[in-house]
């Protein structure tokens, strides 16, 4: 699931427009980085490429400037995913096994996540929230891979999946421990899924995916609740039977409301990849007809999904960018791009500024309509 880095001429500045600067994030001495994630206070996580271009680390930028998150052992690949607000990290790390593991970085160590959850396979850390609970998927009962959640306190469990299910993933949690994430059976498609904590240290975990042979995900969920991801249910398939990035709305009785997020122009699918309190929401467009049209990064507020791309200058060193991947609170957004070079290099565009209010109500309007409500499960 892993996106590969290609080499790239490091520049600090890209460009900026309308007074929003994209900056370049460079590497550990290699050709490339991708931001996967960015908290509060500004500290960016992701990966990028060693000298020599063989290795790529979790990588963390503090003030725009990389530093080595590091490897369970030499010559190890390995990704941050996510970064809480106290600066702890969390991923996987390639063994030479050929096994993936999930890891923390924290204070200049990295642990083998995996191991310390018993896990039976391949597993990743996919978000900590500030209590440093961590959520993932790993195989730590037989069978696929299912949600986990794990703290050092209370260690790991298998929680999140929707019971009866073969498998699953928990992608986000926020700092109410709300997780949200997908499961599927087999022959079945994924299904967008939330999980609470129920009290007596478990979770319980349900369905917010459309009813029927739909595929949904979950893939961010803020501190106030707000869940974003994608599906082709609920009234939001795309135009050539594509998913559409969606705010799932569960109204606390077995239902949910899908407000369609819609598409970049050119493009027919959208997905979601995290939001913040404040309804900004950041992802990315894909050709679903199979045009030869490249992905590019949308943030989208207030009915109003904004192309990234359009902030790019004639004097930009990125010639598109590609995926929008993370946002704090301050609407700083990272992600990364393609450069005139044709490679790979992570970004971040601080204080992001949506866009005016020309043609809201409009759009809300059309969001209201097309809202459909899921049948209980």
């Amino acid at each position: 699931m892993r996106t590969g880095i290609l080499p790239i001429a490091l520049i600090a500045l890209a460009g900026s427009a309308q007074g929003q600067s994209i900056e370049m994030l460079g590497s550990l001495g290699g050709s490339g980085s991708i931001a996967r994630d960015i908290n509060d206070l500004g500290q960016i996580v992701g990966e990028s490429l060693l000298a020599g271009d063989a290795v790529a680390h979790a990588t963390i930028w503090n003030n725009g400037i990389a530093s080595d998150l590091g490897g369970l052992s030499a010559g190890d690949n390995s990704v941050a995913w996510a970064i809480n607000n106290l600066g702890v990290a969390v991923g996987s790390n390639d063994l030479s096994t050929g096994e993936r593991t999930a890891a923390l970085f924290q204070a200049g160590s990295v642990t083998n996540l995996g191991a310390t959850i018993g896990s039976q396979g391949n597993s990743v850390a996919w978000d900590i929230n500030d209590a440093g609970v961590v959520v993932g998927q790993a195989p730590i009962n037989p069978g696929f891979a299912k949600g986990f959640v794990w703290d050092p306190t209370n260690g790991a469990q298998a929680a999140g999946t929707i019971p009866g299910y073969m498998g699953g993933a928990n992608k986000a949690i926020n700092n109410s421990g709300t997780i949200v994430g997908h499961s599927f059976f087999f022959g079945d498609p994924d299904n967008a899924t939330l999980a609470t904590p129920d009290g007596r240290g478990g979770y319980d975990a349900f369905s917010i995916g459309p009813a029927g042979f739909n595929v949904s995900f979950a893939t961010a969920i803020s501190d106030s609740g707000i869940v974003v991801g994608h599906t082709n249910g609920g009234g939001a398939g795309g135009p050539t039977g594509g998913w559409q990035a969606v705010i799932y709305e569960p109204d606390g009785q077995g239902g949910t409301n899908y407000v369609p997020l819609g598409f970049l122009d050119g493009l027919s699918i959208s997905e979601a990849t995290d939001v913040n309190d404040d309804g900004l929401v950041v992802g990315f467009g894909l050709d679903g007809d199979g045009l030869g049209i490249l992905p590019r990064a949308f943030a989208w507020h207030n009915g109003v999904m904004t192309d990234l791309n359009d902030l790019l200058t004639p004097d930009s060193d990125f010639v598109n960018l590609t995926q929008a991947t993370g946002v704090n609170a301050h609407g700083d957004i990272v992600g990364f791009g393609e450069t005139r070079s044709g490679e790979l290099a992570g970004f971040v565009i601080k204080g992001f500024v949506p866009a005016p209010g020309t043609g809201v109500l409009l759009a809300a309007a059309g969001l209201i309509a097309s809202r459909r409500r899921r049948d209980n499960h």
